[in-house]
């Protein structure tokens, strides 16, 4: 199974890379997800992402007023890329592992395509054992 099998169909939630923390909070919560994707500030600037975790342990366990505290204060920035379409899930497994990351974004040049998660990389680690388990089974 490749990259391109496994992105995730559904579209980010976007916020300005000026939003406050407030702001993303309560995105997160009428969107009901557990990101953000941070868009560009201007054309030379890079996305970046923002998880709930990143709100918890960052400006909440620091007391930070949120309301005047920049989302980007507690993103991850520059946004971690793929753009290998063809890669292989154990590859794009492994970037994860040695980036500490849960999420990576897919890009087709400028093209924002979606993220891939570890929870797409296991869907797809299932179903391939699924397949070769079946094949077992019916040859």
């Amino acid at each position: 199974m490749e990259l391109r099998d496994i992105i995730s169909s559904s579209k980010p939630v976007r916020i300005s890379a000026e939003a406050m923390v407030a702001e993303a909070v309560a995105t997160m919560k009428e969107n009901k997800t557990d990101y953000l994707l941070i868009d560009r500030g201007n054309p030379n600037d890079a996305y970046g992402v923002v998880t709930k975790w990143d709100i918890v342990r960052g400006p909440i366990a620091d007391g930070c007023d949120l309301e005047k505290t920049p989302v980007i204060s507690c993103a991850r920035k520059p946004l971690l890329v793929l753009n290998n379409l063809d890669l292989g899930i154990e590859w794009v497994a492994r970037k994860m592992a040695n980036e500490g990351v849960s999420r990576i974004a897919v890009f087709d040049r400028e093209d924002f395509l979606g993220f891939v998660s570890d929870i797409d990389v296991l869907t797809a680690a299932a179903k391939e054992a699924g397949s070769k388990v079946q094949r077992k089974v019916s040859g």
